[in-house]
């Protein structure tokens, strides 16, 4: 499938809903991960790859009055990242050709996409080509990679259009192909950050097992000599 066909296809997808809090609820927590990760460099110049309907960028916006680019193969999510991130620069383009020199930012910062990708080690490369220092990547953690049958033109298609799972090893080798190393990681699952489990810890263990392996992996990525 060429890229102008996923350029259409991201369209009408932001047609269909929202990347926001109310849409998705574990965005929440998932914008927290990365405020987690996120080194704090006040005035740094960050990109965000995959910025969808711009609930990220506001928040990195705020941080430490960082300078944020904001790219989206999605014309219509950049439209909306204009307008909860006034000011922000706006850039649509394929995350396999970034259209910046080498180094071009401190931080290049990259939530929930790579799993949707057909070549995610392209794309970790082209992150880490144009990054200085850092990269921060969130993806679901190791998930089950599911496929069905559209009823309409016959053709089996990824559910949630997710064709990877990826575990800590996954990141670390993306990484390593890419140039860099991870620095450190961080691992949160929506369900446990509801306040009964804070005051009822003996029923978080009990129910670890079960769900360590879901919710969401950050993972912060330096470049050598970082």
């Amino acid at each position: 499938m060429q890229r102008e066909t996923y350029r259409e296809f991201y369209d009408f997808e932001a047609d269909q809903y929202l990347v926001t809090p109310e849409g998705d609820p574990g965005l929440v927590h998932r914008r927290n991960l990365v405020r987690r990760l996120l080194p704090r460099d006040p005035g740094s110049r960050v990109l965000e790859v995959g910025c969808g309907d711009g609930e990220m960028t506001a928040a990195v916006v705020g941080a430490d009055g960082a300078r944020v680019v904001a790219l989206d193969l999605s014309r219509r999510r950049l439209e909306r990242t204009a307008q909860r991130a006034p000011g922000t620069r706006l850039v649509q383009s394929s995350v396999y050709e970034l259209p910046f020199a080498d180094g071009s930012f401190d931080t290049v910062l990259c939530t929930d996409l790579l799993e949707h990708l057909d070549e995610p080690d392209l794309a970790v490369r082209e992150l880490v080509r144009v990054a200085r220092s850092r990269v921060l990547l969130s993806v679901p953690y190791s998930i089950r990679i599911e496929r069905t049958l559209c009823p309409h033109c016959r053709k089996s298609y990824y559910l949630y259009g997710h064709q990877h799972s990826f575990g800590r090893e996954g990141i670390e080798r993306l990484a390593e192909q890419a140039g860099a190393r991870v620095l450190r990681f961080e691992h949160v699952i929506p369900m446990f950050e509801c306040r009964r489990y804070r005051w009822l810890p003996p029923l978080k263990w009990l129910l670890w097992d079960h769900f360590k392996d879901t919710g969401t992996l950050g993972a912060l990525l330096a470049k050598p000599g970082v």
